[in-house]
């Protein structure tokens, strides 16, 4: 069966996954959306023509898609009946911040990945209300900030099937390490990572926080959890290109997912936001969607409590039933007091989409107003995306 995958998206993640998946293996047709005609045309060209002097040939279109047109979306959606969408936009990239001057790159690091929320949730729920309005039955998987940004989707009625990267990313490099100091094919080893967004700080920046998370391993069935060292190789330093670079190991582990997803046989991987839930978990992935399935020694409720306990470590306190958000005081104190006191209760939530897209436009306006160096990288980002 020939799928149909629409990238929503070609900024800088959303471009290298319609690269990727142009030379990949599995039959598809590929529609990359884009609000801009002329940078959109050029990705699609582009990924075409480097595919195919690789000897692939994909088939590849371009169409436009502005996620602030609801109506005219919903035609897009229902015309084209992808069977899967990969929504890979957002209002800013998240190594953006990291272009400001070093001190306040690092003030705002410091403050967790949550306080740039609004700006990643903002685009994925336009999507998901468009998808619902367009009765779209397909697969949706969500790439900005996904361990957070499904479970409040999915407490808004609007639960995507799962994200991309994040706990995946971390479980691979575990995976990787352990087949070395076991002397072992990668293919003998498997992981079990239960983990959320914040601990790939930890694994990835060199970070000593406490953030919670289980892992176990395992060669050929048999526990090496304690033999390998396990906790050892998540927090070993294991450095990465900063910024856009990144962005490979992300769509990589994209496809893996995607492919997955077109399959009838099921794929044990792992996945952000699974069905809405917070943080990562190992899933099994098929055509019939995603499921979180049995890990030895850890009940699901606990899984989801180790992922709860870590929404901190991003900035943010708790996300309520009703999927607002309560940052931590920290943030709430340090930045959002500061920046957008009229957007937010005086618990600090960010309740409504009036407020989200006060919190966006304020947080933009007044974290950047003396950085012309950012502003010109976040213009460089809203004209391309």
């Amino acid at each position: 069966m020939k799928l149909t995958i629409l990238i929503v998206g070609l900024g800088g993640l959303g471009s290298v996954l319609l690269e990727l998946l142009a030379r990949s293996s599995l039959s598809c047709r590929l529609i990359a959306g884009s609000r801009n005609r002329l940078h959109g045309t050029a990705c699609c060209n582009l990924a075409k023509l480097g595919a195919q002097a690789q000897g692939y040939d994909p088939d590849i279109d371009f169409i436009h898609l502005d996620l602030d047109e609801h109506q005219a979306t919903i035609k897009t959606i229902q015309s084209i009946s992808p069977d899967i969408i990969v929504c890979t936009a957002t209002r800013q990239s998240w190594w953006l911040p990291r272009q400001l001057p070093a001190p306040q790159a690092s003030r705002f690091k410091s403050a967790g990945f949550g306080l740039w929320l609004p700006l990643h949730l903002s685009l994925p729920t336009a999507l998901m209300r468009i998808l619902h309005s367009a009765d779209y039955r397909g697969l949706t998987l969500i790439a900005p900030f996904p361990d957070v940004v499904n479970c409040i989707l999915d407490r808004r009625g609007l639960s995507p099937t799962c994200g991309i990267g994040n706990v995946d990313e971390i479980a691979t490099k575990v995976r990787g390490l352990a087949a070395v100091k076991l002397g072992a094919p990668i293919d003998e080893v498997t992981v079990a990572l239960v983990g959320h967004h914040a601990l790939e700080k930890c694994a990835f920046d060199g970070s000593s926080e406490a953030v919670p998370y289980f892992l176990r391993v395992e060669h050929n069935g048999r526990d090496v959890t304690k033999e390998v060292k396990a906790a050892e190789l998540l927090m070993k330093p294991f450095s990465l290109p900063e910024g856009p670079p990144t962005h490979f190991l992300t769509a990589g582990s994209a496809v893996r997912l995607i492919t997955a997803l077109g399959s009838e046989r099921s794929l044990r991987l792992h996945a952000p936001g699974p069905n809405g839930l917070p943080g990562g978990y190992p899933v099994l992935a098929s055509t019939s969607g995603v499921t979180v399935p049995e890990i030895d020694g850890l009940s699901l409720p606990d899984a989801i409590d180790v992922n709860e306990q870590s929404h901190k470590f991003d900035g943010i306190e708790r996300i309520e039933k009703d999927g607002s958000v309560v940052f931590t005081e920290n943030v709430i104190n340090e930045y959002i007091s500061k920046y957008m006191p009229s957007a937010l209760t005086v618990q600090g939530r960010c309740d409504s989409n009036a407020d989200l897209q006060a919190f966006i436009f304020k947080t933009i306006n007044t974290l950047i107003l003396n950085n012309l160096p950012y502003i010109f990288h976040v213009l460089l980002h809203i004209f391309y995306a």
